[in-house]
C-alpha cells in the first residue's frame, strides 16, 4: 500500500513538470544585433551566420530596461538567452483543432559592446 501511495504522489508531483517542458524547450544563447520591431515581433541578426531571428515574446521588464520599442536601440549588440514555446495557431473556421507552431521567446538580454 505504501508503494502505491508513493508512486501516486510522484506521478502527481512530476506530471506538471513534464507538461511544462512539452510547451517550452531548453534555452539557447546567441549574440545578435537588434534590427527593429515589426508587427510579428522583435528582429535580431545572428552575428555568427547573419540569419534573422524573430522573437514573438519578451519579458516586459526586459522590454522596459532595454527600450526595444525605441529606434535608438537598433544596431545594439546583445547576448540573448531564448527558448521556444509551442503556440496553437488560430482556430480554423471549420472547428478542427489547429496545429502547434513554435515561436522564439526572449528569456534574458545582456547588452554587449
Amino acid at each position: 500500500m505504501k508503494k502505491a501511495l508513493v508512486i501516486l504522489l510522484l506521478a502527481i508531483i512530476t506530471g506538471p513538470v513534464f507538461a511544462q517542458t512539452e510547451n517550452r524547450k531548453i534555452t539557447q544563447v546567441v549574440v545578435a544585433t537588434y534590427d527593429g520591431k515589426s508587427d510579428r515581433g522583435y528582429r535580431f541578426i545572428d552575428r555568427s551566420d547573419d540569419s534573422t531571428l524573430l522573437f514573438s515574446k519578451i519579458d516586459p521588464v526586459l522590454l522596459k530596461k532595454f527600450d526595444l520599442l525605441n529606434e535608438t536601440s537598433i544596431g545594439a549588440a546583445f547576448r540573448i538567452t531564448f527558448g521556444t514555446e509551442k503556440i496553437r495557431a488560430d482556430s480554423a473556421s471549420n472547428g478542427k483543432s489547429s496545429p502547434l507552431r513554435e515561436e522564439l521567446v526572449i528569456l534574458d538580454l545582456e547588452e554587449i559592446d
